[in-house]
């Protein structure tokens, strides 16, 4: 059982680290084809500058003269002429020629010539100042209702003086497959380099991480080791104090209530020696000690058969309370008891809820006589919860005495709560009652 579970850990770390090694190839692919796109976009739209200022300084530029602009036909076949020998090759998808007031005065495309549009922010400013501006082509707008056949082009603005000094925009469509190819192939190569660097240093990590998981397997089983021993040695102890307690002081105190009723026989019997007053206050004060006495001798009997029947794992807690809260009803107190069906529960944790139930009413009892007294105990949000609360007269907690002054019943609850794994928590106000709230962890579903 031990080496399952050692095995099991250190498989689960194992499974966890692939699933993060998995996990970080996938976002550094991503990542590593993300940065391939970005620089071969960022080469291509430089690129793309590069050749539409060329064809807008050396090729458009010369051309648009006084002869073009009043519409002279060889002005506008020469510039036509130039401009279809240039797109010849298939990297150009179309020329446009702006001028200022966003008219297009030339286009490969004929139809266009004449047709007026509004220049974006960036495209005046290109025109205004000179330059040139690019971008992945934007088919939504206006300008583009007769080049959306193109699909995505690189769209390139540059901003230009004609033969009069008049400036006008060159506007040049470059095809988007070589920007595509040269994508897949950067991709092609620099992925699966970092894919391979990233899966060998995963590789290189597993030995580290069988070492970790089994070294956290080893702790675990040691501490699960030593609470098994101080469980042990505890429940041990409480049994030799059970037996202690049943063997000797139990005894004791019932020798003793043997003892005072045999002396309050005696005192009847020597009637004649005293008056019937001093007689019956005698007898009054002996009848009282062997009536304590006789109570603690049951108590201490319950208390050690509870504490053994715990430690043998026997005890439940349900049928413990309801017993406990039916012997102080029997004493007249009023106790009501709500107690959910529980899951099967360790024995540490059925023992903290029978001391710190039987402690909690107790002091119910003691300390608020009369008063109404809840006990619920049930499963909340993945916990075992334990309430007792009274409608007693309550007290401050931070004036309790401590256990230097010999007052450890709290100090107790909150023990037994740590020692099952949960906590303990006091509310109490004076005049507005007394709550003890004990959480136990639930146990974790056997695989």
């Amino acid at each position: 059982m031990r080496q399952h579970g050692r095995l099991s850990v250190v498989a689960r770390a194992l499974v966890q680290h692939a699933a993060v090694s998995l996990a970080a190839l996938i976002l550094v692919a991503a990542a590593a084809a993300t940065v391939c796109v970005r620089l071969v976009e960022s080469e291509a739209l430089r690129q793309a500058e590069s050749g539409g200022e060329e064809i807008a300084t050396r090729l458009v530029a010369p051309l648009i003269n006084d002869a073009f602009n009043n519409g002279d036909p060889a002005a506008f076949q020469a510039l036509d002429t130039r401009v279809k020998a240039r797109m010849s090759d298939d990297t150009i998808q179309r020329i446009k020629v702006w001028s200022a007031d966003g008219t297009i005065i030339y286009c490969d495309d004929h139809e266009q010539m004449g047709l007026r549009f509004p220049l974006e922010a960036d495209d005046r400013a290109v025109l205004v100042a000179g330059g040139v501006d690019s971008d992945i082509s934007d088919l939504a707008k206006s300008e583009n209702v007769y080049d959306r056949g193109f699909g995505e082009s690189l769209e390139v603005y540059a901003g230009v003086r004609d033969s009069r000094g008049r400036p006008i925009l060159v506007e040049t469509y470059f095809t988007a497959r070589r920007l595509h190819t040269d994508e897949a192939a950067l991709t092609s190569r620099i992925v699966p380099v970092v894919l391979v660097a990233v899966l060998v240093l995963g590789l290189l990590l597993v030995p580290l991480a069988f070492g970790l998981a089994r070294r956290v397997a080893d702790y675990e089983r040691e501490r699960q080791a030593m609470i098994r021993l101080a469980v042990e040695a505890s429940s041990a102890e409480r049994r030799r104090v059970a037996g202690e307690l049943h063997d000797g002081v139990i005894q004791d105190l019932a020798g003793v209530g043997y003892a005072l009723s045999a002396v309050d026989s005696q005192l009847v019997a020597l009637g004649g020696t005293f008056s019937d007053a001093q007689i019956g206050e005698l007898r009054g004060r002996l009848q009282t000690a062997q009536r304590l006495v006789v109570d603690d001798a049951v108590s201490l009997r319950e208390v050690a058969g509870v504490e053994y029947a715990i430690d043998r794992g026997a005890a439940d807690p349900a049928a413990a309370l309801q017993k406990i809260a039916a012997d102080l009803r029997t004493d007249g107190m009023k106790v009501e008891v709500a107690i959910e069906t529980l899951p099967p529960l360790p024995a540490a944790a059925r023992a903290a809820l029978i001391r710190v139930g039987r402690e909690a009413l107790r002091n119910a009892a003691k300390h608020a006589p009369g008063a109404a007294v809840a006990l619920d105990l049930g499963v909340e949000g993945g916990r075992v919860v334990l309430a007792v609360t009274d409608e007693g007269p309550g007290f401050d907690p931070a004036a309790v005495p401590g256990p230097v002054d010999g007052h450890i019943g709290l100090a107790l609850l909150a023990d037994a709560a740590e020692a099952a794994g949960g906590r303990l928590e006091l509310r109490s106000r004076p005049g507005k009652g007394t709550t003890v709230r004990m959480s136990l962890p639930l146990p974790e579903p056997v695989s």
